[in-house]
C-alpha cells in the first residue's frame, strides 16, 4: 500500500518540529547565568544539527546504495552532531575525565555510522561491521552504568540527579532507534520504508525535546557542573580517570 503521506513531507515537517524546538531552546539558554549558557548551547546545536539533517533529506542530498534502495546520509551526520552533545553533557555533569569522555564519543559514533555502513557493504563484511557496531553498543552501556555512575556519584545530589536521568534517556533513546533499525526494510524488513522513517523520526523529536526539557530546567546542577563542586567526601584514587580539568 502507498504511503499516504510522502517521506519528504515527513522530513520537512520533522526538519520544522526540531527547528522550532531548538529555537525554543536558544532563548530558554540566552535566559540562563553566563556560567552555564555553554551548557545550554550543547542543547541547541544538538538539536538544529537534527533539524538540518531532515531538510536535507527532504531534498535528496548526501545519498548512498543501500539494500535496494538510496539512503541519505545526512541523517548520520545529524546523528553525529546530536550524539557529541549528549556525550559532552553527560561527560561534564559525571565530571569524567577527558580520555574517558573521548572513549564514550567515539563508541557512540561508530555505533550510528556502523548502521550506515552496514546497509552498504555485504557479507563477511557486513557481519564484522555488525559485531563492532554490538560490541561498541556495549561498551556505551559500560561506561554510563559503572565508570560514569562512580564518578557522578561523588558530585553533589543535584548533579547526580541530572546524570541519571539524561543515562536513562540515552539509553532509552538507544533502545528505539536499535530497534528500529532492526525491524527496518533493509534488515529484518518487519516494517516498511515508510513506518521505519515515521519510527524513527518520532523518537529523534521526543529524544531532543527530553533532553532540553532535562538538562534546562536543571540550573543548580549546570552550576555546580560549572564551578566544578563535588560531594564533601574523600574520592578514592581507584575510581573513573579525573583530571584536574574535567569534560565540562
Amino acid at each position: 500500500m502507498d504511503a499516504v503521506i510522502p517521506e519528504s513531507t515527513v522530513y520537512v515537517l520533522s526538519g520544522s518540529a526540531l527547528g522550532a524546538l531548538a529555537l525554543l531552546f536558544a532563548v530558554w539558554t540566552a535566559r540562563l547565568p553566563s556560567a552555564v549558557r555553554r551548557y545550554g548551547l550543547a542543547v541547541v546545536v544538538g538539536t538544529a544539527s537534527m533539524a538540518v539533517a531532515y531538510f536535507l533529506m527532504s531534498a535528496g542530498v548526501l545519498t548512498v546504495q543501500t539494500t535496494g534502495r538510496e539512503q541519505s546520509a545526512a541523517r548520520f551526520l545529524g546523528y553525529t552532531g546530536t550524539w557529541t552533545a549528549f556525550a559532552y553533557l553527560l561527560a561534564a555533569v559525571a565530571g569524567a575525565g577527558r580520555r574517558t569522555a573521548a572513549i564514550l564519543l567515539a563508541a557512540i559514533l561508530w555505533v550510528q555510522w556502523a548502521t550506515l555502513v552496514s546497509w552498504v557493504v555485504g557479507g563477511t563484511a557486513e557481519l564484522l561491521v555488525s559485531v563492532s557496531m554490538l560490541a561498541a553498543l556495549a561498551l556505551v552501556v559500560y561506561l554510563l552504568f559503572v565508570p560514569f555512575t562512580r564518578r557522578a556519584g561523588e558530585t553533589t545530589g543535584e548533579r547526580f540527579l541530572l546524570f541519571s536521568k539524561l543515562k536513562y534517556l540515552t539509553v532509552l533513546g538507544w533502545a528505539g532507534l536499535v530497534t528500529v533499525a532492526i525491524v527496518s526494510e533493509q534488515n529484518l524488513a518487519l516494517v516498511d520504508m515508510f513506518v521505519g522513517q515515521v519510527a524513527a523520526t518520532y523518537i529523534d523529536v521526543v529524544l531532543l525535546a527530553g533532553l532540553g526539557g532535562i538538562v534546562l530546567r536543571h540550573v543548580g546542577a549546570l552550576e555546580a557542573t560549572a564551578a566544578g563542586t563535588d560531594a564533601p567526601r574523600d574520592v578514592s584514587s581507584g575510581d573513573l580517570d579525573h583530571d584536574a580539568n574535567p569534560a565540562d
